[in-house]
Order: C-alpha cells, then sequence, then structure tokens
C-alpha cells in the first residue's frame, strides 16, 4: 500500500531518461509527441469555462511538471503526492500570480476537499498496487464536482492484454524485465527498480465505469513501434490514431478523458 513513507523509486528519473534516450525514433519525438496530445486535451477542456471558477486537483503531482498546464484551466489547485521530497520541489513551478496551489502530501486514494472540476492523475496509476486501482478511480469519483472532468495519462498495452515490467538501468541500457503480477505488486513494495503496469485500455474502462466516470476521449501517443517507412516528417501519432487496428495494438502512452457519472445524489 502507498503511504506517506513512499519514495518514487526512479530518482532524478533517471530510468525514464534512459528510457527515452534508448527508445525515441528521432530526437526530440517524446517531447513533441506529449506536447501535441497535450494541445488536443486542452481543446477539449475548453468547456470547462473560465478558469477563475475551475478547481482542479493534480493527483500525484510529482515535481510538479504538469502544473503550468493544469493552472491555464483552473485558478485554484491542489496538488497531491505520497512522496514529500517530490512534492516539494513542485512547489518551485512557476505558475501565473493568480493561481492558487495547496500542496499535500497524501497517496492519491487518500486526497480529501474539493468538489474538483478538473482532475489529472498524469503516469501515477502504472506505479500503483493493482489491489489500489480500483480504490484509487472510486476515490477521485468520490471528490469529484457533479460532471468534472478526470484525465488519465499511462503506459498503455495492446488492447485486452495489459502486462508488467521492471524496468532498471544496466551497462546496455535500460532493461525492461517482463514479470506478472504478483511480482510486479511485490517490487513496488519493496522500492525496486522502476515497476510499470502497461494499462489494459479494455479493463481500465471496466474498472472506471465501476468508478462512475464515462469515456469521453482517447489519444496514444509515443508511438515507439517500428512503422516501416516512417521518418521525423511523418505525423506517426496521427497514423497511429487514424488506424483502429493500430490504435489497439501500438504506442507507449494513451491519455484519456473521462467525465463523471451522475449519481442519484447529484
Amino acid at each position: 500500500m502507498i503511504t506517506e513513507t513512499y519514495r518514487y523509486p526512479d530518482t532524478g528519473d533517471r530510468v525514464t531518461a534512459s528510457f527515452i534516450a534508448q527508445h525515441e525514433p528521432y530526437d526530440g519525438y517524446w517531447r513533441a509527441s506529449e506536447d501535441a496530445a497535450l494541445t488536443r486535451l486542452a481543446g477539449k477542456l475548453e468547456a470547462l469555462g473560465d478558469r477563475e471558477h475551475v478547481r482542479a486537483l493534480d493527483a500525484g503531482c510529482g515535481e510538479g511538471r504538469l502544473l503550468p498546464w493544469i493552472a491555464k484551466f483552473a485558478a485554484r489547485i491542489t496538488a497531491a503526492d505520497p512522496d514529500p521530497e517530490r512534492l516539494a520541489a513542485a512547489k518551485n513551478a512557476k505558475l501565473p500570480e493568480a493561481t492558487q496551489v495547496a500542496f499535500e502530501v497524501s497517496p492519491i486514494t487518500g486526497v480529501r476537499g474539493g468538489p474538483f472540476d478538473l482532475i489529472m492523475c498524469s503516469h501515477v496509476i502504472q506505479h500503483v498496487p493493482t489491489a489500489e486501482l480500483q480504490p484509487l478511480l472510486d476515490g477521485l469519483r468520490a471528490v469529484a464536482a457533479p460532471g468534472a472532468s478526470l484525465v488519465l495519462s499511462f503506459s498503455r498495452a495492446p488492447f485486452g492484454r495489459g502486462g508488467y515490467s521492471i524496468d532498471r538501468i544496466s551497462p546496455d541500457g535500460v532493461r525492461s524485465e517482463h514479470v506478472g503480477q504478483s511480482r510486479f505488486d511485490e517490487a513496488l513494495a519493496s522500492g525496486e527498480a522502476l515497476p510499470v503496469r502497461l494499462v489494459d485500455p479494455e479493463q481500465l474502462t471496466a474498472m472506471a465505469a465501476d468508478a462512475g466516470w464515462a469515456p469521453e476521449w482517447d489519444w496514444t501517443y509515443h508511438v515507439l513501434d517500428d512503422l516501416g517507412v516512417v521518418d521525423e516528417h511523418t505525423d506517426r501519432d496521427e497514423l497511429v490514431n487514424a488506424a483502429p487496428a493500430l490504435r489497439r495494438q501500438l504506442g507507449r502512452d494513451m491519455v484519456t478523458l473521462w467525465r463523471a457519472s451522475p449519481t442519484s445524489s447529484e
């Protein structure tokens, strides 16, 4: 179970940086791909309205990398993370003067407050114990305002085929050891290397529905797969997302947008 004693295992994001250097198809693609995905997502969030009236939660904010982006949509933000050292770094994020941010050392399942109109949970669910994913989705729904938007981004698997790995730096670069669910959970508990869950989008949709979240939009990005004769002038992400068969199988990451379904009390 992730508690306030948790420390993110990839100190300084060394494993992640090495993985990017080793796998991106050309220099600069990783950053450009995420920026393009966020731009598309921003267009979907225009309905939130005036940022002065929007309350947001950055659930698992880490070092605050996305806080400036969230501040475009919300003037009041709660930034929560179980790792106090990463949360301390998040306080250095440069935000508009009119932004109010409350920093909270807390596991995602322990976040209180709200209700929040926008919830961002970026690359968190792939690093939580498998038994905690459903409570996490339930907990985010519990602090959501009626009709709230939830953004989940994560490392993905092909549809219908989830998986797990333990990533560590070796002399030859990042080595990904493919493991089973119990080994993944064990590595999370011990703080070993960087355990990564490759989330099955179909399974996530079912779990989100149980928590009261309805799917609105998704986009696959960081397409690292061999697509044949494709260079940096080809929009790899557009190519994959435009073809349903490719979208079901390819891509390292996915960003998804969900809407809080009405409850009997709303």
